[in-house]
């Protein structure tokens, strides 16, 4: 599979998440939901390398991302005007989601990976509050809090499915591509998600942008060395992950 089908795929599957999930009152008001495109290639890797994706597991993989958008409708209601309308919709608009990876998933008969899924949910509603508490936590505790976020989901689908293989490489992605981001925003002065909330990373940027370093080039060895994804996948996998370093990332913005 070349990369234009990859990137076809890729787009294919957003479009139906979003068919899944319209609902005109709601998106007048709060917009398409949020789906990363990043997340999303990293959910399809055991498509994109020609594994076998019966309707079972599109089913499973289309209703990871309506977690992810769920969760991501609910991080936008601001505490400080949490009744105003707009944010009243935001919360009814991740219910919404949620309610909907239940019912495909419950159409399927797949009750064990709901229970799964919903424990993974709590798991991540319990690591983001590291961000907002005062308790001290390490620096290496906050990047293993930042990667269970960033994927836990879809690490349960891919075990669910018995994809093991592919896990350890969408971990370290998703890691990677959330610190880059977060680097980035924070060094151009933007509000971000974890930095900003954290002070052991204000402190630190010199240690994580090490961090940062020190993940990408495992990365890049673990994809390239592998026998398990072909070339064109390889490839697109690092022009996702790689593709700039933060410097040229802050020169370009």
């Amino acid at each position: 599979m070349n990369e234009a089908l990859m990137t076809q795929y890729v787009e294919t599957y957003k479009k139906n998440i979003h068919m899944q999930i319209q609902q005109n009152t709601l998106q007048k008001y709060t917009g398409k939901p949020d789906v990363d495109d990043k997340r999303l290639f990293f959910t399809l890797l055991p498509l994109l390398n020609g594994e076998n994706w019966d309707q079972t597991v599109k089913v499973s993989a289309i209703s990871v991302s309506l977690i992810f958008a769920a969760l991501a409708a609910h991080d936008l209601v601001k505490e400080d005007n949490a009744t105003a309308k707009s944010q009243q919709l935001q919360v009814l608009a991740g219910d919404y989601y949620s309610g909907r990876y239940y019912q495909l998933l419950a159409n399927e008969n797949m009750i064990d990976l709901i229970q799964q899924l919903s424990n993974g949910v709590s798991k991540i509603t319990e690591h983001k509050t590291r961000f907002y508490d005062l308790e001290d936590y390490s620096f290496e505790a906050l990047v293993q809090s930042i990667q269970l976020i960033e994927s836990k989901p879809i690490e349960q689908f891919l075990e669910y499915h018995s994809y093991h293989e592919y896990v350890f490489i969408m971990k370290e992605a998703l890691l990677l591509a959330a610190l880059k981001k977060e680097v980035v925003a924070y060094e151009k002065g933007e509000k971000t998600f974890y930095i900003s909330k954290s002070k052991i990373f204000q402190k630190n940027m010199d240690v994580l942008r090490q961090e940062i370093d020190k993940i990408e080039h495992a990365l890049v060895m673990d994809v390239r060395s592998s026998e398990l994804l072909n070339e064109s996948l390889k490839r697109a996998i690092l022009e996702r992950v790689c593709e700039h370093s933060l410097e040229q990332q802050l020169r370009e913005g």
